[in-house]
């Protein structure tokens, strides 16, 4: 497995480690696990309007970079599978798996994205923004938390 981290960080690089690692094992074999749709959400999470600042405690991602475009709020706690959360205008697909170029953290625990389709994943540091890198751009397809 390759791992990707922005900040060395003793206890949370091990946190955020053994939660990727579980939570790649549990990810079903196929790509989607439900067609999405945006009338039944996943639990903790909710449609924001496009280019609307992330509330607080919740973690947020936008399908363009500098937080603008569709985007969807997750509640700290709640893993997300992204091929469950529809997304338009996306030119990987009608979800938001592979789609999001921009993060914020605004929790109080760390958030894990993952990328399935190459076994990597990286941690989101509460209170922490990220305009994902051009190698890593469109790449995450599930949220984990530590």
């Amino acid at each position: 497995m390759k791992t990707s981290f922005q900040r060395p960080c003793g206890l949370a690089r091990a946190a955020a480690t053994a939660a990727a690692a579980v939570a790649i094992a549990l990810l079903p074999g196929t790509a989607t696990t439900a067609k999405a749709d945006a009338s039944h959400l996943p639990p903790g999470v909710i449609k924001l309007q496009d280019s609307e600042p992330c509330p607080s405690a919740t973690l947020c991602l936008y399908r363009d970079y500098n937080n603008r475009g569709p985007a969807y709020g997750v509640g700290a706690g709640y893993d997300v599978n992204l091929y469950d959360l529809p997304m338009s205008g996306g030119v990987n697909g009608p979800s938001a798996a592979d789609e999001a170029s921009s993060w914020v953290n605004n929790a109080s625990h760390l958030a894990i994205l993952i990328d399935r389709d190459n076994d990597q994943f990286r941690p989101l540091f509460p209170h922490q923004s990220l305009q994902e890198p051009p190698a890593t751009n469109d790449s995450v397809d599930f949220i984990a938390w530590a």
